[in-house]
This record gives C-alpha cells, structure tokens and sequence, in this order.
C-alpha cells in the first residue's frame, strides 16, 4: 500500500536533541542567554577568576569566577558544566582541582562539574546524559 510513514511507526524510541551552551568572556548573562542555557546537556563556562579574586577584579576584567559557573550552571539545569579560560596562574593540578572544588560548592551537586583543556572533546550521548540511572556497584548502593 500507500501512505504516510510516522516516526513512531519505525523508530523503537524518540530521542531528545543534544544541547550545547557556551558562555565566555562575561561578567552577567542576560535573561534571554540564561534561556538559552537552560537544560543544557553541556555548558561550557569560563572560570578566568575565583572569588578571592574579589567582585571588584570581576566588575574590571569582564570575566567570572568557578564558583560562580558552577550556581549558573546548577540553577539552569544543566546535566554537565565544563569549566575553561582559565587564568595563566591556573597551570597546576593543584589550582585546576581548587578551582572545581569551587565550582562544585556552588553547584550543591546539581550538575556533574569538569575541567576542560585545549582540543578536548567531550561525547553527549544520543537523548542527552543520564546520571541518574548509571548501573551501581552493589545492592548496598541500590538502596537495598
């Protein structure tokens, strides 16, 4: 016969699209951004300051802090949040790992927090990350 084929008639599952978001070189994200941000599966976020840094450095340079990258990224639900542009002083292991310490105390945990370097690629799955449904090692960690 003929007719019409519909996704649902051939396809086992609908997958969501992929979503990725870049913030750089910013002090605040204007509302419409912010919007465009939300539920990404990736947020690329810039983390050039800390907050020792102070406000007054932010409000000069234009850019944000790690802490600060990780709120945004926990508020807009976003699934991962990589952080990059880093300050030339960010060469060490032990700066990198102080500066997602930072970005996960301000994300309370919402969002997976990593660092990113140059030339990474990172793979978003097809219907986006899953975090919550990962097999666990044990029935311990099963709530069992």
């Amino acid at each position: 016969g003929t007719g019409v084929v519909k996704p649902e008639q051939v396809l086992l599952e609908e997958l969501r699209a992929r979503k990725l978001a870049v913030l750089s070189d910013h002090r605040r994200v204007p509302p419409p951004m912010a919007g465009l941000c939300r539920n990404a599966d990736l947020l690329v976020h810039e983390a050039t300051l800390t907050k020792e840094d102070g406000v007054d450095k932010i409000k000069i340079r234009g850019h944000n802090t790690a802490e600060n990258a990780g709120i945004f990224g926990g508020e807009m639900g976003c699934e991962v949040v990589a952080l990059n542009h880093f300050a030339s002083k960010a060469i060490s292991e032990e700066v990198i790992e102080s500066l997602l310490a930072e970005a996960r105390h301000g994300n309370r945990n919402r969002s997976q927090i990593i660092s990113s370097y140059d030339f990474m690629e990172v793979w978003i799955p097809r219907g986006g990350f899953n975090f919550y449904n990962l097999p666990l090692n044990s029935s311990k960690d099963k709530g069992k």
